[in-house]
Parts: structure tokens; sequence; C-alpha cells
């Protein structure tokens, strides 16, 4: 069967809107990182949830949050692309794990609800 020469132009558009397309959607993608180099010994600024809270990943496990509602502490471990943390009390009491990734040269995403940027210091921890 021989196309016309719309045809292969019609065709043509559609690979190549496709192909646009589908490369859109990959350069949307958050990257995934390294996230025990990133969060061991950093402090961050967390925005989800319609909340802002301060938190702290020491390298040796430990996890320090201030928030408006409550300090609380916990532990953090990494398990493949995703950021484990363990709380004993508090609204996210039990174990929780999300995917991580970079959003920024100094932000990450904690799945879908949670941005943490990165902060040279600590604002209020101790």
């Amino acid at each position: 069967m021989r196309l016309s020469g719309t045809n292969k132009r019609t065709t043509l558009r559609v690979v190549l809107l496709t192909f646009f397309i589908a490369a859109a959607l990959l350069l949307q993608r958050p990257e995934p990182i390294a996230a025990e180099t990133t969060l061991s010994n950093g402090y961050f600024v967390a925005i989800g949830d319609d909340q802002r809270f301060d938190i702290y990943f020491d390298e040796s496990g430990a996890l320090f949050i201030r928030a408006p509602f409550g300090e609380f502490e916990g532990r953090w471990e990494v398990m493949g692309d995703s950021l484990c943390v363990e709380f004993q009390n508090g609204p996210r009491e039990g174990r929780n794990c999300e995917v991580i990734s970079r959003e920024g040269p100094m932000s990450l995403r904690l799945g879908d609800r949670l941005f943490l940027a990165k902060l040279a210091s600590a604002l209020r921890l101790s």
C-alpha cells in the first residue's frame, strides 16, 4: 500500500509529536539522588501539608524535627530510592518510607507532598 504525500507528512507529524511529548515527560521527572550524601549532617526547612518545619538528619541515623505542633526525634535510613523515617510518637508515628528525589540544586522532594530545602546551618533546632 502506498501512502500519499499528505499521509506521509501526517504520519511523520504524529511520530514527531509523540516523541516530543515523551521527551518532555522524561525531562519533568525528578532526578533520583544519592540520599545519604545529601541528607547526612544536613539541616533542612521542610514545606508540606500546609506546614513549615525544621529537620536535622544526623549521620548516625538520628532525626530531629522542630515543627509548630511539637518537637520530635526519630531515626532515618535510605533504602534504594526511598527515605524511611521512624518515630515512636507524633502525627507520623511508626515507620514511613517515601521516594526521595532532587528538585533543584539545593532542594529535594519527598514523595509528592513534601519539599526539603537545604540550609547552611540550623535555625533553631538546639
